[in-house]
């Protein structure tokens, strides 16, 4: 009898464990977040009312993959670095810099952001030099260069947001537009403007994209994350979505 019930209390310990785990991995994946920088061509609302963009989609290809059930959301870019910064258990996609040092390093996902100056068609821009005889806009909140920011011997105008800048160049007011150029060409191709209307860019900034998490997300999850990604671009499917969006832009960059 007594085997009898150091079996059956055995049996309920296990049991109980059992529950734990799975209770503390489903709350593991449950209290992660997936945060979206909310900026055309990276996360945005469509006309439809749905959120889609080249990192969304990304993203909700990983989670799909993992077969883990995270929801993604699109948010104000400095609203969600300041989340990531009070170690919420958040992963997002951004360019690599200083200020991700508090954060970890999951894997690149194959992307480098170029930033610069992106002239009008017919307009060569060889050299920083150049830049002295062009009226530039740069679109306010845009630092990607300390020289071009602190230069105060060029002809700079600010227009509050990119499309802005992008239909000012468009009707000939502006020479050039400072910013990252893959979202300079997807607003004008969003406006139905040939990429023909601007000339090669003076790149001053390339910048790779990764994955990072939040140190206090699970290390499992974070694990996840990483080998699904891995998984997902040695089959091409990450390549795949960013030429999607970029195709276009390749004879350009």
């Amino acid at each position: 009898m007594k085997k009898f019930y150091f079996f059956k209390i055995l049996f309920l310990l296990f049991y109980l464990s059992f529950l734990l785990i799975n209770a503390n991995a489903t709350d593991v994946r449950n209290d992660v977040r997936i945060l979206v920088m909310q900026q055309l061509p990276y996360g945005y609302i469509s006309g439809e009312g749905q959120k889609t963009g080249i990192l969304y989609e990304i993203l909700d290809r990983i989670v799909k993959a993992s077969d883990m059930t995270i929801p993604i959301n699109i948010m104000p870019t400095k609203r969600l670095v300041s989340t990531m910064l009070d170690n919420e258990k958040v992963c997002s996609i951004f360019v690599n810099s200083p200020d991700t040092a508090p954060f970890d390093i999951i894997e690149p996902i194959g992307y480098q952001l170029t930033g610069g100056i992106l002239p009008a068609s017919g307009i060569k821009l060889d050299d920083y030099s150049k830049l002295q005889e062009l009226i530039i806009a740069v679109p306010l909140g845009i630092i990607f260069d300390e020289k071009f920011h602190n230069d105060t011997s060029l002809n700079k105008v600010r227009p509050p947001h990119y499309i802005n800048a992008v239909k000012m160049l468009k009707r000939g007011r502006v020479d050039a537009i400072a910013g990252a150029i893959p979202i300079l060409k997807f607003l004008a191709k969003q406006q139905g403007m040939s990429l023909s209307i601007f000339d090669k860019p003076l790149v001053m900034l390339r910048g790779e994209m990764y994955l990072f998490c939040t140190k206090s997300v699970h290390k499992n999850v974070r694990d996840k994350m990483k080998e699904t990604l891995i998984h997902l671009k040695n089959k091409g499917e990450i390549q795949k979505l960013l030429d999607s969006y970029f195709e276009e832009d390749k004879n350009y960059l």
